[in-house]
């Protein structure tokens, strides 16, 4: 029997402005696959909306009996020790309030990430460890480029982020491939899910077990299927509509024959800190999804 019956895969977005009516690259999609068949590619063009359908998407499968896996593609945590000194304990989900209460994020997207982002920046010496931001913006505790950085920091990675290769620092705030604002802007999301639906969040409330839930929400990063992704990208459908397709199909297809449930249980070389850091779903030193694809029967096809 597979572990869920709807497997959800979203791409979030730290767009200050609506994304474009027209479904649009860097925005939020997510793919919805139940029972093994694609139901729909969605596109939201604010966070506010987004988490608004997700919340109902949830309800929607929690009503009718349905297991669901919902995974975002942002870090859920911070390297170890940062957790830490910002909150006092070492729990990434201490951190997620911690952020959630200094995070402002209105309904047309206007947000306050390097505000809270220069709040982080001073509870450690020196300059950084968070960098990267238009020169004319007025945040002089968060520098451009990353070579500014000065101090004792965090380590700029995640253990998890040794197998997941391409991934790049929480760090960085801004310029290409960045994915700090993501994190900023994408943890109150999830902390508003997890506590309004009784969502638990993998691997914070479950260890690195199998979990035994209803809803699960994990951390994902498509781009461990992206050859797969390019591969099937329809003539039309945008490379991120594409990512959140390949990488739902993928998790369903390996649920039902059983495979999905060992990427719960990788061998994190420091368990320790993974109640810190998080961990990505699909990654691990024993672990490889591109290989499980590989060897699984797996559709790609579009929508």
């Amino acid at each position: 029997m597979p572990l869920f019956d709807t497997h959800v895969v979203v791409d979030w977005s730290a767009r200050s402005t609506p994304s474009p009516a027209r479904p649009s690259k860097d925005a939020i999609f997510w793919a919805v696959v139940r029972d093994g068949v694609l139901q729909a590619v969605d596109y939201a063009r604010t966070r506010a909306a987004a988490r608004t359908q997700l919340a109902q998407l949830i309800a929607q499968e929690q009503a009718h009996g349905r297991r669901m896996l919902l995974g975002f593609d942002f870090a859920f945590g911070y390297p170890a020790g940062v957790a830490k000194t910002l909150t006092g304990q070492d729990s990434a989900l201490h951190l997620w309030d911690w952020i959630a209460a200094r995070v402002e994020d209105a309904d047309d997207n206007a947000n306050n990430r390097f505000a809270v982002a220069s709040q982080i920046n001073r509870a450690f010496p020196g300059v950084g460890p968070m960098w990267g931001r238009p020169d004319a913006w007025d945040y002089p505790d968060v520098p451009p480029k990353k070579s500014a950085r000065h101090g004792d920091h965090p380590a700029d990675q995640r253990q998890t982020e040794r197998f997941a290769v391409g991934a790049k620092s929480v760090w960085q705030m801004a310029y290409a491939g960045a994915v700090g604002s993501q994190v900023v802007l994408g943890l109150p999301t999830v902390k508003f899910l997890r506590d309004t639906t009784g969502a638990v969040v993998w691997p914070f409330d479950t260890d690195l077990r199998v979990p035994d839930a209803d809803v699960v929400i994990a951390e994902i990063y498509p781009s461990l299927l992206q050859a797969q992704a390019h591969a099937s990208q329809g003539q039309t459908e945008v490379l991120d509509a594409a990512q959140v397709r390949v990488l739902a199909r993928a998790f369903a297809d390996l649920d039902q024959t059983g495979a999905l449930a060992p990427f719960f249980t990788p061998k994190a070389p420091d368990p320790d800190s993974v109640a810190q850091e998080g961990w990505i779903f699909g990654t691990g030193p024993d672990l490889s999804l591109k290989h499980a694809v590989s060897t699984a029967q797996v559709s790609h096809a579009p929508l």
